[in-house]
């Protein structure tokens, strides 16, 4: 397993929606907002990748990469996980996550966030969260908490939304926790919208997508979404985009994945 590590930031988020997945879908409750049934997240339909981040205002241009991913199945007392760490900057401003999800469900198990202010910590025991946020300065701010319903990870969720049986027209809502509230749970709507055939560089294969988006709530000046742009073949995210209410490109987090071995990861190996 990857362990993070704290890094010293000194800049502000400027896309967290696009990249935090801060969620504020539709309004809680136990009943579904949908006459659909329950997702079915497949673990299995994610592979182990590693690659390069690169983030940008608005729409994504080449340039160089911004930061690393790493995707892969690891052994953590005495179940397996997939862990997905992130190291990236966004400008002059470096940050950080990682998230450890069981490897068929997908649910959480713990996830870590650091930022310019400090380290997020959120652990999953089905209903139970227990939330800390560790600052550069000061004592740990620590809550728990057991949700009405068993949550997802907020951070991390387009994995989740990558393993569904996606396909034309699929749409649904799943609960999610967002590691960086002190309390509560959001319903997370999300659609599939079209199939389109992407090019990630002109010397490469054209690759196959689903373009799926999701909330991320009313703000002031509307609704604002994210769209995923996920491989076809292997379920990998491509392309990440922060969509504003008139479905103007607000930032756009670009991910150049390379498929590795299988190999498992054993903590203390």
């Amino acid at each position: 397993m990857i362990v993070p590590r704290r890094r010293d930031t000194r800049a502000l988020w400027p896309t967290a929606c696009l990249v935090a997945g801060l969620i504020g879908c539709v309004p809680l409750g136990l009943n579904l907002p949908s006459d659909d049934g329950p997702p079915a997240p497949d673990g299995g339909r994610i592979k182990s990748a590693v690659g390069w981040l690169t983030t940008r205002p608005g729409e994504t241009t080449s340039r160089g990469p911004d930061g690393q991913i790493a995707i892969q199945v690891v052994h953590f007392a005495g179940r397996t996980f997939l862990q997905q760490v992130r190291h990236y900057k966004v400008g002059d401003a470096a940050y950080g996550d990682s998230v450890l999800l069981d490897r068929t469900s997908l649910r959480p198990f713990e996830t870590w966030r650091w930022t310019p202010r400090g380290t997020y910590i959120a652990r999953y025991n089905h209903r139970v969260v227990e939330r800390a946020f560790h600052p550069v300065r000061g004592a740990a701010i620590r809550s728990s908490e057991t949700m009405d319903v068993e949550p997802y990870s907020a951070l991390g969720v387009e994995l989740l939304v990558a393993s569904l049986p996606l396909g034309q027209g699929y749409h649904g809502v799943l609960p999610v926790a967002v590691d960086t509230a002190l309390r509560g749970w959001s319903w997370l709507r999300f659609e599939v919208q079209a199939e389109m055939t992407m090019q990630e560089r002109p010397d490469q294969k054209a690759i196959e997508t689903w373009i799926v988006d999701y909330d991320n709530g009313v703000k002031s000046t509307g609704l604002e979404r994210t769209r995923l742009y996920i491989a076809i073949d292997g379920r990998s995210v491509r392309k990440m985009q922060h969509l504003g209410p008139d479905n103007e490109v607000l930032g756009t987090l670009r991910r150049l994945l390379l498929a590795v071995p299988a190999a498992r990861t054993r903590v203390g190996a």
